[in-house]
Order: structure tokens, then sequence, then C-alpha cells
């Protein structure tokens, strides 16, 4: 099979591969300048599907310049055999068309039919012809579609930036007086980063007056934010929907030696402390919705499965007991409730 695009690409531009089985489609650019104004009339007819030959092309890679062909009535057995299919598309880029061309074996072997003069009729190709046009189509439209969100969130975080920079000046020039601008501010730093990584959020509450208690310097703000969206993100069983917990904003501490790192074990369980505290919140949700807290509740709280809790409590089995002994008052709604924390906790009190 050989397959040809003409279309605007900066500028009227021609493209072509070979071969089938490709995972990947990588054309190559074949046009010359000279043979831009022929590919643009080619753009610009209107026929949608049409079967032909490569005569009818206006850009070979095989450069092959034929005379013009005589215009003669062709035989039904002359449009059966024609093998080249060229679909013509609206373009994204001008008013003109894109036009997609494939070109079949003889035989249309590509269709696992036996191989004859009579392969595929007229009726049967034209038909084939408006199917793969509709799929292109389809993509056409979904590609569309989709840079149009892209464009919109992308315009919608530039706004976003430009007036969290604003927020961040005025915050520097009235940092004792500032209260209610570092509130509005902080709110911008999350709903920027939820549009950044176009997902919803839910904070945990008193997440915003516990930043502002930890008396995090302006300009570390924004790192210290996207930091807790980031293992927010890692943490969530469904990226479009994560959970901001008070644990994933870093206290300010006493200073520490400039080679101080923290180990990979405070890391992981820092993760498994997270985990904890937002299944703690779902609970206390349905606590205070009058919902019976049990896996079944509680995974339709967090809106994932109930084997998905049950898997994550396993992997982070050890790390939630260590958490467990060391804090034996926190998290008392799921340690009583879920019993995958429950059969831990009452381990732990067993051997102690």
């Amino acid at each position: 099979m050989e397959f040809y695009l003409y279309c605007m690409d900066e500028n009227v531009k021609g493209y072509y591969t070979e071969g089938k089985y490709k995972v990947d489609f990588l054309p190559q650019s074949f046009e010359a300048v000279d043979d831009r104004p022929s590919i643009q009339r080619f753009r610009q007819l209107k026929k949608e599907v049409f079967w032909g030959d490569l005569d009818d092309l206006p850009a070979r890679v095989d450069v092959i310049k034929k005379s013009k062909k005589t215009i003669q009535q062709l035989s039904i057995q002359d449009e059966i055999e024609q093998n080249v299919l060229i679909i013509r598309l609206p373009s994204l880029k001008d008013d003109s068309n894109d036009v997609f061309v494939i070109r079949f074996a003889k035989s249309f072997s590509n269709f696992y039919i036996p191989s004859g003069r009579n392969a595929l009729s007229s009726e049967l190709k034209q038909s084939l012809g408006k199917t793969i046009r509709g799929q292109l189509n389809w993509l056409y439209q979904l590609y569309d579609q989709q840079s149009d969100n892209v464009k919109r969130i992308q315009k919608a975080y530039l706004r976003h930036a430009d007036e969290l920079n604003v927020l961040k000046e005025r915050l520097k020039e009235e940092s004792a007086a500032g209260e209610q601008l570092l509130e509005k501010y902080v709110y911008g730093l999350i709903q920027a980063q939820a549009q950044q990584l176009n997902c919803a959020v839910e904070m945990e509450d008193n997440f915003v007056q516990h930043i502002k208690k930890t008396k995090i310097p302006i300009e570390q703000l924004e790192d210290r934010i996207a930091s807790a969206f980031r293992t927010a993100y890692d943490l969530a069983i469904n990226p479009n929907h994560i959970q901001l917990t008070r644990n994933l904003i870093e206290v300010q501490r006493e200073a520490v030696p400039a080679n101080y790192s923290k180990s990979t074990r405070m890391v992981e369980l820092d993760k498994s402390k997270a985990l904890l505290s937002r299944y703690e919140a779902a609970a206390r949700q349905l606590d205070n919705d009058g919902i019976h807290i049990n896996g079944k509740n509680l995974a339709a709280a967090l809106d994932i499965s109930g084997p998905a809790i049950t898997d994550a409590i396993k992997k982070h089995r050890h790390k939630i007991q260590r958490l467990l002994e060391k804090f034996p008052q926190e998290w008392p709604l799921i340690s009583d409730y879920i019993r995958p924390i429950r059969d831990i906790k009452e381990e732990i009190r067993s051997v102690g």
C-alpha cells in the first residue's frame, strides 16, 4: 500500500509513506516549490470520495512528469480496476481540503478476498471510500475538539498566572495586613494547579488555614503547593479527582544542616500518612451525612472501588502499622470501621 497526503502545513505540502503494518506514520515530504500550485488546485476540487489512479495526483514521489492525459470515457471494467482512493476533508488550517490518497494493490488483497479482475465492484468501492472518509472525519473532529479544550485550559492557566503575580507583589508590600490577600493567593495557586492537571480538587477542612499557620514565605508557597499536588496526584486512584490534606504541606521547621536530606523511608511514610488522612476525611464526611461507615460506602465517597482500598492498605500495611503505633489516636473512624485497618490496630494491641 502507498499513502499520500496533500495539505496545508505552513506551506502547501505533499507527504508520502508506503508499506503495511506500520505502527507509526512517518511520512516524508516530497513536493517541490513548482508543485505547489497544482497541489493547491487539487486540494480545491470538491469531490469528497473518488477512485482513480496515480496519474490523477498532482505530484508524486517518483516525480515522473507525464503529458496530460486525454480525457476519455471509462468503461465499467476500467472503473473496477482503479485502485487509488482519493478522499477530501475540509482542512483545519485553511479554506481548502486536506486530501488523503490510498493506493491499494490491484488485486485488493488488503481486504482478504481472492484476487481477480472483478474483485471489488464500483458500488462496493464507493461504499468503502465513504466508510474510510467517515472515520477520518471523526478523527478530525475529535482532534479539533481536543485542541479547543487544550487552548481553553492554557488560556485560563495563563490568565490565572497573571492574577497570581499581581497578588504576590501585593502580598510582599502588605505582609502585615495581608491575611485576606494571602488566602486569596493560596486559593489561586490551588486553582491554577487544578487547571494545569485538568482535575477536580477536594480539600480537607482547614487546609488553607493550615497553610497560613505554617508561616511559609511567600516566595516558597507556589513550590510547596505544587509539591502537595504532585504527592496527592500520585496517591490518587482516580487522577481526575484528587484530595489535598494538611499533612501534604510541610511545616516550616528549625534550620537543618545544608547536607540534610529526608530518607526514602520517611518519604514513603509520609505517603502512607497522606493515604490514611484521605480515608479518614472521607469517613468523617460519611459520618456527618449520617451514612454508615464501611468499605463499600467509603469507596463510593472516594469514587474508587472497594478492592482498590483493600489493595492500597495491603501495599502500605507495614508503614500503616508503624503510623498507628506512633499515633494511636489518629484516624479513629477508619481504625474502628474499616476492617483491614481495624485488623492492623487489633494486631498491634495483641502484641502490646
